[in-house]
């Protein structure tokens, strides 16, 4: 590490004691970047896990007492909420999640605030542009103009869904994992009991379906207190002061953000896919299959967002945390492969047989997306912390082309089956391409490397 020789050459002119102290630092120093890293890990593992399993259990309400069109139309809505999301962040969450642990805790509520209120109104315009253009989008996402009470719905849920995504954000970068924990659980839960009031008001259908998305999103936000954000001093939260810190940020923040659209927009964008190619009662099959794919996915995916929110321009950090999570994110990944091809059929029996006949091929083939991703998240984290985000953006957008072309490829000749084959073969190509920039950090810590999109910000 930088420096250290300097003090090894001066400990053997003192007698030898200098030339332990490096090794002594390093093991002290060590078991608490673990610690730290595993209990970022930890606090999203056992939000996700939370949510996951209240997740399922209003998914699984959902496919046995709505019908399959209804569930479809209703995640044709909410997977375009979260298209909305993706293109209207801004960057802004992944900004908080990077900075505003750094910022001193007298800005970090205008800071945090600030950011939510430019994110949620992007993606305001963008669900009032969707909204105009429904009846263009095919019978899937005709829903959400059919009628001013379903338009309202898209319209909050897809603001709530903006909002939740900047919470969680800020939660990790302030190392809050329970505030998250917190306001996923009570999310679900509440989507829970509201869908169990409307089916027995007997009220089963996509509309109902969406008032218990939009609503739980919404009322979640109530959370916000567990950040624990210092009060704003007096004329730091006016609007002069707020126009200040977007011009600050607003270059580091669109950098983040062409760098998560390249990579995360992927699962939208195809969501969105799925919605336009594919008929109402195919999609509730396919939304279902990457539910349990996202779910199962999601531990080696939280790994490569530990690592993100853990490490920073040390480089000799990043290799050592990278020599930690790769190897696990790995193995946990092809363990998730081996259980769920064999278990697809059990594990889709919980939504219905309609969902074990015919989702069963679609979880086999989408499962296979999750080994390219693992690779795929690591880069990303690693380019993040080098602060190469220009030429990490660049060389995701090309491989959100490539798995974007091969899902619409595969879902306008073989229909849903194709889909699922275009995007796993596509993403296993990109790995490919990103397996040797990786292996390089796993296998030594490299210098730090000048950014050839330009200066991160």
């Amino acid at each position: 590490m930088k420096g250290w020789g300097s003090l090894s050459r001066r400990g053997r002119a003192q007698g030898g004691l200098g030339s332990a102290r490096p090794q002594i630092l390093k093991l002290l120093m060590q078991p608490s970047e673990l610690r730290h890293l595993l209990e970022t890990f930890g606090y999203l593992v056992a939000k996700q896990g939370a949510t996951a399993v209240l997740g399922l259990a209003y998914w699984a309400l959902a496919t046995h007492l709505f019908s399959a069109r209804d569930v479809g139309l209703a995640a044709a809505a909410s997977s375009t909420a979260f298209f909305l999301g993706a293109f209207g962040a801004l960057g802004i969450p992944l900004l908080l999640l990077a900075e505003i642990d750094s910022l001193p805790a007298a800005v970090r509520r205008v800071t945090f605030s600030t950011g939510m209120y430019i994110s949620c109104l992007a993606v305001l315009i963008l669900s009032l542009v969707t909204l105009a253009l429904s009846p263009f989008l095919g019978e899937n996402l005709s829903i959400i103009g059919a009628d001013p009470a379903t338009a309202a719905l898209f319209v909050i849920g897809s603001v709530a869904t903006m909002a939740t995504i900047t919470f969680d954000s800020a939660a990790i970068g302030l190392h809050r994992g329970s505030a998250q924990l917190w306001r996923g659980s009570l999310s679900s839960v509440l989507k829970l009991a509201i869908v169990s009031i409307l089916v027995l008001a007997g009220i089963r259908t996509a509309p109902g379906l969406l008032f218990a998305w939009a609503l739980t999103l919404a009322f979640s936000l109530f959370c916000i207190p567990m950040l624990r954000l210092e009060p704003t001093p007096a004329g730091e939260g006016n609007l002069s002061h707020r126009v200040a810190l977007a011009r600050r940020y607003g270059v580091l923040s669109l950098k983040h953000h062409i760098l998560n659209l390249s990579i995360n927009s992927v699962f939208y964008i195809v969501g969105l896919v799925a919605a336009i190619l594919i008929s109402p009662r195919q999609l509730a099959y396919f939304s279902t299959s990457l539910l349990v794919e996202s779910t199962a996915m999601v531990i080696p995916y939280l790994l490569a967002l530990s690592l993100f929110a853990e490490i920073s321009g040390d480089q000799s950090l990043l290799h050592r945390h990278v020599r930690r999570t790769l190897p696990f994110g790995l193995a946990l990944c092809g363990a998730i492969v081996l259980v769920v091809e064999v278990a697809a059929p059990l594990i889709l029996r919980i939504f219905g047989p309609g969902y074990v006949a015919n989702g069963t091929t679609a979880l086999r083939l989408l499962v296979l997306v999750g080994p390219g991703y693992v690779m795929k998240d690591h880069y990303v984290a690693i380019r993040r912390a080098q602060g190469r985000l220009g030429h990490a953006a660049k060389i995701m957008a090309m491989g959100t082309c490539v798995e974007v072309v091969g899902a619409v490829l595969g879902g306008i000749y073989w229909g849903m089956t194709g889909l699922c084959i275009g995007w796993a073969v596509a993403a296993s190509c990109e790995a490919v391409v990103l397996l040797p920039a990786v292996l390089r950090v796993y296998r030594r810590n490299p210098p730090a490397e000048p950014d050839p999109g330009g200066p991160a910000g």
